[in-house]
């Protein structure tokens, strides 16, 4: 570069906080613009009367991919935070009174499959086996290096991993069944599902590599939360020279001869280059003109959309017995639920959901005598969340937790919050209140996602959930490097 290139980028999720790093790496000014007061997107914290929620996501998985992010600018997570691996990693409430807990020993998890259904043990082994090898092949083949285009795709590399991909392009439910009857051990090889935001119906089988990811890598605890993780990849930034503004909503993307001028709540920012991290189908509908804009309203209507999610954030007095750090409740016939996500939009009233009690791990997250919890239940997004719907739904879920766990709550709450489908739209700019982004669909996985690159704007770029490689944490800081690398390619 014959001159120091610049480049804002929109968005202070993962996504953006890595292309930041990446590109402040390579030499360019980089500005960073978040909507909202505090960086980290999505994972954002809440703070109250002495309790600290992690208000989105809050399992830290596949810990190669954060050490991998770290070591490409010569860092260890370590040097900004302490993980703390979970034992269990977590425990499943079934609703009919069955209780189970997922570890890292794998001799336990065979016994525990042996005791549903004779062979299960075995049948593990080889899942698991297999869920490993997809998993290097995919991270290495087609998630680590982006390939954007189908030509991308027909080389001698692809072409040897092809066996892998064409067995999986089923589906998940169909592919577990191949494995086990019995249909908790079905539940709990296809939970993961909900990370990708998806159901076992329209998920590829290729996302059995997550099952690797459970159980042979493990569950950690950042300490301090996925927040912490946020604070490290926006110190990491600082480092290399990253400018960051809150409170700095983008209102209008305009190209310019020879760059770009981005207009936010706190004025008028001007660079070469822009990436963006906020919600794919926002950044094309309202902060571009029509002209520039790849896909139109009709399109972004059509995709299948990850859920959104239920939220209640409680500190509550005393323990939360017998709950573990993550806990997951549910019904021994999920498929209503699923049903009522992605087929009948509606409030579905026998819920699987997810409880989390990070005060089991980090005593700094609640006051002294009290834990912190919350409940998370996907549901449909662009449900009407009404005043009514969710005291209605709260009080549901709240009994719901009472009869399948044991844990009362309603005359413990010291604090509590409800965030779900309308805060998912107003504080995140999120179509329709996803949670998540995209559904990891096979017509939405891969070269089927929206670009990195903009097809109708050069100059811009595009990070996030949306994009490749998709959904989680993890999965966004790589599509940062994807966006970054995109750029830096162009220059």
């Amino acid at each position: 570069m014959s001159r120091q290139d610049s480049v804002i980028v929109v968005g202070g999720g993962f996504g953006g906080l890595s292309s930041a790093c990446y590109l402040a790496d390579a030499g360019l000014d980089v500005t960073l613009l978040e909507k909202n007061e505090q960086l980290g997107g999505r994972a954002s914290r809440l703070e109250a009367d002495g309790f600290r929620f992690d208000m989105g996501p809050s399992w830290y998985l596949m810990p190669d991919v954060f050490e991998r992010f770290f070591g490409q600018f010569d860092r260890e997570p370590t040097e900004y935070y302490e993980l703390e691996r979970l034992d269990p990693h977590y425990r499943i409430f079934f609703k009919d009174g069955d209780r189970v807990d997922v570890t890292g020993d794998r001799e336990e998890m065979y016994d525990l499959f042996e005791t549903y259904e004779p062979g299960a043990g075995e049948a593990l082994e080889s899942y698991l086996d297999t869920s490993e090898t997809h998993y290097e092949v995919a991270m290495e083949k087609f998630v680590y290096e982006d390939r954007p285009r189908l030509r991308d795709w027909v080389d001698l590399d692809v072409m040897r991993a092809a066996p892998v991909g064409f067995q999986l392009l089923g589906t998940m439910d169909d592919y577990v069944a191949g494995y086990f009857d019995h249909s908790k051990l079905q539940q709990i090889m296809q939970y993961t599902l909900v990370f990708l935001g998806g159901a076992p119906q329209n998920t590829p089988a290729l996302y059995n590599m997550m099952s690797h990811v459970d159980f042979n890598l493990g569950v950690h605890y950042p300490e301090g939360g996925l927040g912490a993780v946020v604070d490290a990849c926006v110190e990491l930034g600082e480092e290399l020279g990253v400018e960051y503004f809150v409170d700095a909503e983008v209102e209008e993307i305009i190209r310019r001869r020879g760059g770009f001028a981005v207009e936010s709540a706190t004025g008028v920012f001007e660079a070469d280059y822009v990436v963006s991290d906020a919600d794919y189908a926002h950044t094309e509908q309202e902060l571009l003109p029509e002209h520039e804009r790849q896909y139109d309203a009709e399109y972004w209507e059509s995709r299948t959309y990850a859920p959104s999610a239920f939220l209640v954030y409680l500190g509550v007095e005393g323990d939360v017995e017998p709950l573990e750090h993550h806990t997951l409740v549910l019904p021994t016939d999920w498929e209503p639920h699923f049903e009522q996500i992605f087929e009948t939009p509606e409030w579905p009233e026998n819920p699987a959901y997810y409880l989390c009690v990070p005060s089991k791990t980090d005593d700094t997250v609640a006051p002294e005598g009290h834990s912190n919890l919350f409940a998370l239940v996907p549901v449909a997004p662009g449900l009407a969340d009404t005043r009514e719907a969710r005291r209605w739904y709260r009080d549901l879920l709240l009994d719901d937790i009472a009869a399948n766990t044991g844990v009362e709550l309603h005359d413990r709450i010291v604090f509590e919050e409800v965030f779900s489908v309308s805060e998912f739209a107003d504080r995140y700019n999120s179509t329709d209140g996803t949670a998540l982004g995209l559904a990891h669909t096979l017509r939405q996985t891969a070269i089927f996602r929206p670009p990195h690159r903009s097809k109708r704007c050069p100059g811009l770029y595009f990070t996030g959930s949306y994009t490749t490689p998709g959904i989680g944490v993890p999965m966004c800081l790589i599509s940062g490097e994807h966006a970054a690398g995109a750029l830096l390619e162009d220059i």
